[in-house]
Formats: C-alpha cells, structure tokens, sequence
C-alpha cells in the first residue's frame, strides 16, 4: 500500500536536491566570512565608513539565501 520512497544518491532529484543544499552552505559560509571581515576591517578603519553598512547587507543577503537554499526541497 502506502511504501516509503526514500531517496537515493542514483535519483536526479536528491542529487539536484544535494546540490541547492551545498551551495546553500557555500553562501552562508560566504555571508559570514564577509560578515566577519567587514567588522575587522571597520575596527581597523581600513574601510571607508560609508560603504560599511553596504557590505553588511551584502551579507545578510547571502546568507538569508544560504538559508533558504538549505530549507528548500526539490520536487
């Protein structure tokens, strides 16, 4: 009657799935590297002030689609 289907890494689906889920971590880790060295580089002040808040939200952007990429199911 009702079978679970599980996905195996030989289906299409759970390796395109795979794949939107990697780079997902690949734009979080980007988000927050450049989170991250935005901040030193503003302590440091070898960053012009004005493009601060640029960057940052550079980053936020990254990482909230990092997140989703990594919520996300392919069907």
């Amino acid at each position: 009657m009702g079978e679970n289907v599980q996905m195996t890494f030989d289906s299409g689906a759970s390796r395109i799935s795979m794949l939107i889920r990697l780079v997902g971590i690949v734009f979080l880790i980007i988000g927050a590297a450049l989170t991250y060295f935005t901040y030193v580089g503003a302590g440091d002040s070898s960053l012009v002030p004005q493009i601060v808040p640029v960057f940052y939200l550079g980053s936020v952007l990254l990482m909230i689609a990092g997140a989703v990429a990594i919520i996300a199911k392919y069907k």
